[in-house]
């Protein structure tokens, strides 16, 4: 053998590798990112099933003692491992039923006594976002 091609041998297998090592690093990139789509559809899954569970707040007092009411239920549910509480929030302005569409305005006192709230959960790094509605009756 010569020495080019030794030296193209080289050069042919140092490809090979940086494109391995390029390969490795896209696929540990991209099973990070699933992973904190999973746990966020987790926690937000939990957290909607702990706020339909939990008694329905009257919105009579107005949208701000829902919200307070509710905040602590979504905040105190299952968190993932190494997720703070604060990564997940309930997203402002809780809507209510009037009998044709949600709207700001309470309407406990027509019988409709729907509330649409939604769920808002951040990975740690704030990257993914995802959300989820809840209607509670």
């Amino acid at each position: 053998m010569t020495l080019i091609e030794v030296l193209i041998s080289i050069v042919l297998l140092g490809l090979g590798v940086s494109m391995m090592l390029t390969l490795l690093s896209v696929t540990i990139t991209a099973s990070a990112t699933e992973r904190d789509h999973a746990n966020a559809h987790a926690w937000l899954q939990t957290a909607s099933d702990v706020l339909y569970g939990a008694p329905r707040a009257d919105c009579t007092t107005g949208e701000q003692a829902v919200f307070d009411q509710y905040e602590p239920i979504v905040k105190s549910s299952n968190n993932p491992e190494g997720w703070d509480p604060s990564n997940i929030v309930i997203v402002r302005p809780i809507l209510f039923w009037d009998g044709d569409i949600y709207q700001s305005t309470c309407y406990d006192d027509k019988n409709t006594n729907l509330q649409l709230i939604t769920i808002q959960v951040k990975n740690p790094a704030g990257k993914i976002v995802e959300s989820v509605q809840v209607v509670k009756g």
